[in-house]
């Protein structure tokens, strides 16, 4: 296990199983685990040399896996748990969320411009699921979204940074609506920092753990050079200047 500080950001370089339970208390958990074995068995792609290349390139995680992470992080957050995830988990969810958690409402994400489906013998997965739960022993249940709902339109990630990057304008309406400045947001599955770079870029501090080397260092510049400009960008994302809308 190794440990960087860069400003508000804390990331940790290690398994989350270990890490977690040497944390205090955090306001939110705001993440993107990896996938469960079938979807990561499924995601191809026709890029390069081949046909059908396999995507991704670190571990899928089973429903015991992600449930004991989950009900770690559970003991140390006071209010909202956020995630883009693999909708099995969370229908799973809906009917046994993890220890620690109150199930509260099954979002989506439609993506515009969803991988094309390669065999062509049936429609593309052109959506995510959003997980939303919060604490059963913290906060009473708030946030700055109002009225509004949880369902989400934007653009996939292509930059190459990793291959299943989500989109920082969409984390960053998630910090919007379920935190405040300054709150502590953990993400323990960080991969290349995208929660890092948006609560760093919205004024929260950031707590990020990853145990994939490569990906750990591509957070690393991100969330460092995010820090540079953080007095650029401190509650400049507002879902008017984002570019990703809600539906």
């Amino acid at each position: 296990m190794s440990k960087v500080q860069i400003g508000d950001a804390t990331l940790y370089l290690g398994d989350c199983m270990d890490i977690l339970p040497t944390l205090d208390k955090v306001d939110a958990v705001i993440t993107d685990p990896p996938y469960g074995e079938i979807t990561h068995s499924n995601a191809k792609s026709n890029r390069g040399k081949g046909y059908g290349n396999t995507t991704i390139d670190f571990s899928s995680i089973t429903a015991d896996e992600l449930d004991l992470v989950l009900t770690e992080c559970g003991k140390h957050c006071d209010r909202w748990f956020v995630s883009t995830m693999e909708w099995r988990h969370i229908a799973r969810f809906e009917r046994n969320p993890p220890s620690g958690w109150e199930f509260v409402r099954f979002g989506v994400w439609v993506k515009t411009n969803p991988m094309p489906q390669i065999s062509a013998d049936r429609p593309a997965q052109g959506w995510e699921g959003i997980a939303y739960m919060h604490s059963t022993a913290g906060q009473k249940k708030q946030w700055n979204g109002g009225g509004q709902h949880g369902n989400y339109v934007g653009a996939i990630v292509t930059d190459g940074n990793h291959p299943t990057g989500k989109p920082i304008q969409l984390f960053s309406q998630f910090l919007e609506r379920f935190t405040n400045i300054n709150n502590i947001v953990l993400d323990p599955f960080m991969g290349s920092g995208t929660t890092g770079v948006a609560a760093i870029q919205m004024g929260r501090k950031f707590i990020g753990i990853e145990r994939e080397p490569k990906y750990f260092d591509i957070a690393c510049q991100r969330i460092e050079q995010a820090s540079k400009q953080v007095d650029m960008f401190i509650e400049k994302p507002k879902q008017e200047q984002v570019g990703l809308c809600l539906i």
